[in-house]
């Protein structure tokens, strides 16, 4: 299960920009590894904005085993994305994604498939 975090400062985003930007996580993610969007979950936190750091922030678990090119395209895609709807300006969005073994997360109860193995495992789901 993609897991994506965004941290803001509390009042910073409404829900219309919310509900934006996880739609836009949910997209970039699904185009870059074709994974499913029922796999991509997104979750909102609020802190105070930090002193000297992006006053957004940004963390994608996604699964083991995806060439770095793609984690720095979604990395990239998701600070100008973020960015934008926020109305911030592209630094002071910060990201980093980390990666989880597919064979340590389950979704629905079932152990996720590796990469590339997402449609079989759906179509057992059926």
């Amino acid at each position: 299960m993609p897991l994506y975090r965004c941290t803001a400062p509390e009042g910073s985003l409404d829900d219309t920009q919310r509900a934006a930007i996880a739609r836009a996580i949910t997209a970039i993610h699904c185009h870059v590894t074709q994974a499913p969007p029922t796999f991509v979950h997104v979750q909102f936190h609020h802190q105070p904005a930090p002193a000297g750091g992006p006053a957004i922030r940004l963390h994608g678990g996604i699964r083991a085993g995806r060439p770095q090119s793609l984690a720095d395209e979604i990395v990239a895609r998701c600070v100008q994305v973020v960015a934008g709807i926020a109305g911030v300006p592209a630094e002071s969005v910060g990201m980093r994604t980390s990666t989880t073994p597919a064979s340590w997360i389950l979704e629905g109860g079932r152990v996720l498939p590796e990469p590339g193995e997402e449609a079989a495992w759906l179509a057992a789901q059926a």
